[in-house]
């Protein structure tokens, strides 16, 4: 893989031992484990910086529409197929666990992206595996809705933003009826998501580990802890908890 023209963001030399967990590579997780691997997470010197995933269901045919396996893995492990995907494509393997995630050790990372199917695995999970863990420096959790969905990132070690996100949880009767529930998603709302949601660990690393060149000294770290989106039409709400929802517009810049 030839990384140059993303050296200015992130050169995966930097990574080095930092570890990122994805349970549930689902829609939304397939399509982050692939992106954060072209972007040579998982490729670090003497692969210390592990991508690790996690998910204990199969590929069936349904999943070739909006998630990134094909039709030769129907059948298989997604966390074995996403793993033979990314070998494939960018020459380096992941480490793969084909099991549902309780209380397992092995989650616990640098940056953990809560992904399953069920709001009450996620509450679970991040109970058992991640709020004790001093080493998880964030938690990435997203929601999604055929055209809208939500990505949520916060510090596991600051109570309030702990709260302020279990707030946000319902139930799992709630979830699927709701705007952003999990049984209905197209291809360009799960792309959307797993974009932004890579950006915040990219986010997060360069202002925590990156490079003087990759921020400015001294600079505060502003990172949007909830952002809302629809796409049609395009509308975003963006806010930083503890604080009032704002609507943010911005330019795009089409080269």
């Amino acid at each position: 893989m030839d990384y140059t023209r993303q050296l200015k963001l992130i050169n995966p030399e930097d990574i080095g031992n930092k570890s990122i967990s994805i349970v549930g590579v689902g829609a939304t997780g397939s399509y982050i484990a692939s992106i954060l691997a072209q972007m040579g997470w998982g490729n670090a010197p003497m692969n210390q910086g592990k991508m690790k995933v996690f998910d204990g269901d199969v590929v069936e045919e349904h999943n070739l529409a909006n998630q990134i396996y094909e039709k030769s893995h129907i059948g298989m492990s997604k966390a074995e197929a996403l793993k033979e995907i990314i070998s494939r494509k960018c020459g380096f393997e992941i480490e793969a666990h084909n099991e549902m995630v309780t209380d397992q050790d092995s989650v616990k990372s640098n940056y953990v992206m809560l992904l399953t199917d069920t709001m009450s695995s996620r509450k679970e999970i991040f109970e058992k595996c991640i709020k004790h863990s001093f080493n998880t420096d964030l938690v990435v959790e997203t929601r999604m809705g055929l055209q809208n969905g939500r990505i949520y990132a916060f510090n596991p070690h600051m109570q309030d933003d702990v709260d302020q996100w279990m707030n946000t949880l319902y139930t799992d009767d709630e979830a699927e009826v709701s705007l952003c529930g999990a049984q209905a998603s197209i291809i360009t709302t799960v792309m959307f998501i797993a974009s932004i949601a890579s950006g915040r660990i990219i986010q997060h690393f360069n202002y925590r580990y990156g490079k003087d060149n990759l921020r400015e000294k001294d600079e505060p770290f502003h990172m949007w802890n909830e952002v809302h989106f629809s796409l049609y039409p395009e509308t975003f709400y963006l806010r930083r908890f503890r604080e009032e929802p704002v609507m943010a517009m911005r330019e795009m810049c089409l080269v």
